[in-house]
């Protein structure tokens, strides 16, 4: 990573710098997620790569804001699980993550560690790094190299300290920081396999002053500094550091305070033959506590040949290594999967004391078909769907229509908007039936209200509204044509359901010349405008537009590789976003779809999918 990006990291860090202003008062509202009418796949999707994040996302915003969690008792906080933008579309690839002021610290295995934000992955150090915590003040890194612990100065750009130095004996695990950051707890594991001895050690940073504090594993402080959290032996435990007394809190694993000191997450087994690991959350005295995720059985896969083994079932998935967002309004779980292959994501819930409303489930729930995660799309239906995901057409945007009740009967009626490039697209409009429990909003049914499509048939483009005759809205013979230029094909187009308008990608040729062209036509006049050349390509991938007709995204290939055009319609100004992404090697990128204007999309850089943010409005 060269200064410049690095400086723009920086910059970028330091203005979401958590300020305390007495526990701020609001939280936004969650989006739940939500899943739409199976419908047959035309053509695989052949875009990139298959469903995985954290699984980001989304709540009301997609990145971190500085407000704090209100004070109120466990048993009584909402958990959202959400799109977070850290989820690749594949297997996860870090262990032992931390964030900091919307800025995500990724140790990814056999490669290093990475910061992420909305605009990059930034390459910080190179090695075999399995686990890191951010310090209180936001300026260090604490990590684990090959066993040892070190420290990286974050203003300093490549500081690498060692702090202490693992035994040929013995490796250094799971550190965590004082809350005011002048000591360090670490876990000590004597090699020797699974019944190895872990010591938790507390270091001194100023003197190096070394002392072991209890035997266990994943400790942490309380806020008070006078006592420490803990496992050991299924346990969760509690030491007061003033006179040693231990107490046992509850069973469970990897327990995990959040930073300002009122929850505890852990990862907790139900009795039961297979018993189910679930994510639970208590009050930092246990006076309270809530069970966040809701595990079942699956079919039971043999570990040795990948088999499916007849008659047999297993937890659908198990947990590791929860950890808090520094604003404590995130909580981060990674969710190993265990079929033919083992393999994990990235979670992310959205705590808040408040619960989600039909019309955000319902949002929410469309995100996650977007995202292409059916295990995130099934956990907002109160019963079984079935499979849920699309192939191709896949959707590329959503709009809330209209919500009410109904015989007593709460529903949310939204657009889905489907598309590839045949050119094809799709307008789904969906009536979802919505119930109240103890998990919130969920969704119990869904009814197709009417369903329209758009595409390139008999000479023309064609729209065809509930399966009745199509209808001509304009014939290809009518194309505008530009001097010396031949006119070849449509390839992505969308359809503006409130004037009629369509807007899609030409391509034309000049003898040995190329170029694709952005055309709208409109539907009241009649008439045909160019609204841009997009610039040398034979075909695009997808158009997708925002929802207040005025930025357009195109999938394209740009000197070889798969990139995006975004096109401002008002000021008549294109971005390739290749350009505008920081930090890692790109080797392509893909869109997803348009929020408030800024557009969500994912680039493959270091082995991984990383979902990031582009507003066409910004100056930077």
């Amino acid at each position: 990573m060269n200064d410049k990006e690095l400086d723009v990291l920086m910059e970028d860090f330091k203005s979401k710098l958590p300020v305390n202003e007495q526990l701020k008062a609001e939280l936004r509202r969650t989006f739940i997620q939500r899943p739409v009418r199976r419908r047959r796949s035309r053509r695989i999707w052949a875009g990139g790569a298959v469903a995985l994040i954290l699984g980001l996302v989304i709540a009301g915003n997609m990145w971190f804001n500085n407000s704090s969690v209100p004070r109120a008792e466990a048993a009584t906080l909402h958990f959202s699980h959400s799109f977070s933008l850290l989820e690749q579309l594949g297997e996860e690839n870090s262990s032992g993550m931390a964030e900091y002021g919307g800025i995500v610290y990724l140790p990814l295995k056999d490669r290093g560690l990475y910061a992420y934000d909305k605009k990059g992955l930034y390459p910080l150090i190179h090695g075999n790094i399995e686990f890191v915590r951010v310090s209180p003040s936001g300026n260090e890194l604490v990590y684990v190299e090959d066993g040892s612990l070190r420290l990286y100065e974050i203003d300093s750009k490549s500081s690498r300290n060692l702090l202490m130095r693992a035994s040929s004996q013995e490796r250094l695990e799971t550190p965590a920081w004082s809350p005011d950051g002048s000591r360090i707890l670490f876990v000590q594991k004597e090699s020797g396999g699974h019944e190895a001895k872990s010591r938790i050690m507390e270091l001194e940073l100023k003197d190096n002053a070394v002392k072991e504090i209890a035997v266990g594993a994943y400790p942490s402080y309380m806020a008070d500094q006078k006592s420490i959290l803990f496992e050991n032996e299924d346990k969760i435990m509690s030491k007061n550091l003033d006179n040693g007394q231990e107490v046992v809190l509850d069973s469970g694993r990897y327990p995990a305070i959040s930073n300002d000191g009122a929850y505890i997450a852990y990862i907790k087994t139900s009795q039961g033959e297979p018993a189910l690991e679930d994510i639970w959350v208590a009050d930092s005295d246990f006076r309270t506590s809530k069970q966040v995720s809701h595990n079942s059985l699956a079919d039971a896969w043999d570990p040795n040949t990948g088999q499916l083994i007849e008659g047999k079932q297993q937890p659908r998935y198990t947990f590791e290594e929860p950890v808090w967002s520094n604003d404590s309004r995130q909580l981060f779980v990674y969710k190993v999967f265990h079929t033919n292959v083992v393999w994990k994501k990235l979670m992310q819930f959205e705590v808040s004391d408040k619960m989600a409303r039909p019309e955000e489930v319902v949002a929410g729930s469309i995100q996650a078909l977007i995202y292409r995660d059916e295990d995130f799309a099934h956990s907002f239906f109160s019963y079984d769907p079935g499979y849920l995901k699309g192939t191709s057409p896949r959707q590329v945007g959503y709009r809330i229509i209209n919500s009410g009740q109904e015989n007593g009967k709460t529903y949310v009626d939204a657009n889905t908007y489907l598309s590839y490039s045949d050119p094809y697209y799709e307008i789904q409009s969906t009536r979802y039936w919505l119930s109240k429990g103890d998990r919130g909003y969920l969704i119990d049914a869904m009814e197709e209200l009417n369903n329209q499509v758009i595409t390139v048939s008999n000479g023309g483009v064609t729209r065809t509204a509930d399966n009745d005759a199509s209808q001509l809205i304009f014939p290809l013979k009518d194309l505008p044509v530009e001097g010396g230029w031949a006119n070849r094909d449509i390839y992505s187009l969308v359809y503006e359901e409130t004037t009629g308008d369509v807007y899609f990608t030409l391509s034309r040729q000049k003898q040995n010349q190329s170029r694709m062209d952005l055309l709208k036509y409109e539907s009241g006049t009649r008439k045909f405008v160019k609204i841009a050349s997009l610039g040398e390509a034979d075909t695009t991938h997808l158009l997708i537009m925002d929802s207040e007709q005025r930025f357009v995204a195109v999938e394209m290939l740009i000197n070889g590789n798969e990139d995006i055009v975004v096109y401002d319609l008002k000021r008549q100004k294109k971005q390739v976003l290749s350009e505008v992404v920081l930090g890692a090697h790109i080797e392509s990128v893909h869109t997803r779809f348009w929020k408030d204007g800024q557009l969500i999309y994912f680039s493959h850089m270091e082995g991984r999918d990383v979902f990031l943010q582009y507003n066409p409005e910004s100056t930077e």
